[in-house]
């Protein structure tokens, strides 16, 4: 699942390499990834092909490219969604559900390799574009929003929720997801049930130094996202995590602050923490 981070270095990737071109040709090959939005494959196609690519915004983690007259080309990745560049004669893969390619050359495809693909994709009215794929303009994006610390600490205590409950829920923060919440709280050193209301000053300071720290390490080894057909790669082929991460996938293995094993813990049906016991409280 891409994040925050990852989609943060993808749309910067987006901003150099497609604003300021020109849509050629939309070749949709899984339809069920715009139904969401449109009627049709058609439809889709129609309000996509010769439209300028004129801006590359990010709120969590959808894209959102803005188009001429008013519109957008919303791209929300799902569960394992990605994109990446090709030349525009480059044959899409088995995985690739959509491919776009420019007047002045390249393209771009869209993949997930699942039976039934989460990513959902259309040209929406740029004024309601958020809403539009049910994303509430009033959740935290800790990098766009950048609230001071205090701001931070009235939030979380407005919120009062299990600390990785609320930092996984899109209707308060958005674009953090089971992977940098972990490594978010681990930096912080408090625990996935600890109550945001329940903070003292220390620990909302040490929680949002957190969120900062990890997200800028983390943009920090995405590289660059579109010169990559996955994207992000969290886990290797043989199912070790990737070096920056501290905490997630590493159960068993011992914390590199403490020593102790990482533990992997069940909070609800699909949702799962791993997490130090002995320096995270």
């Amino acid at each position: 699942m891409l994040e925050l981070p990852e989609v943060e270095v993808l749309r910067k990737d987006l901003e150099k390499e497609v604003v300021g071109k020109r849509v050629k040709d939309v070749d949709v090959r899984t339809p069920s990834i715009v139904r969401p939005l449109h009627r049709n494959r058609p439809e889709f196609v129609k309000a996509l092909e010769g439209r300028k690519v004129e801006a590359a915004r990010r709120r969590g983690s959808l894209i959102l490219l803005d188009l001429d007259e008013d519109v957008s080309w919303v791209i929300d990745p799902g569960d394992g969604g990605s994109l990446h560049r090709e030349t525009a004669t480059e044959e899409p893969g088995s995985d690739t559900h959509l491919t776009v390619s420019f007047t002045i050359g390249g393209a771009l495809h869209l993949s997930e390799v699942a039976d039934e693909p989460t990513m959902k994709t259309g040209v929406v009215e740029t004024e309601h574009a958020l809403e539009s794929v049910g994303v509430s303009p009033d959740a935290l994006d800790l990098l766009d929003d950048n609230p001071t610390w205090m701001e931070f600490g009235r939030f979380l205590a407005a919120a009062d929720k299990p600390l990785k409950l609320l930092l996984i829920d899109p209707t308060y923060i958005v674009g953090i997801g089971p992977v940098y919440s972990d490594e978010i709280l681990w930096e912080a050193g408090l625990r996935h049930d600890h109550p945001s209301a329940r903070l003292s000053t220390q620990e909302v300071r040490r929680l949002y130094r957190a969120t900062q720290e990890v997200i800028v390490a983390a943009m920090k080894a995405a590289g660059s996202s579109l010169d990559e057909a996955e994207v992000d790669l969290l886990v290797d082929e043989e199912g070790e995590s990737a070096e920056h991460l501290r905490v997630y996938g590493r159960d068993g293995k011992p914390c590199s602050r403490c020593r102790r094993p990482i533990v992997r813990t069940r909070l609800k049906k699909g949702v799962y923490t791993y997490h130090c016991e002995q320096c995270m409280i």
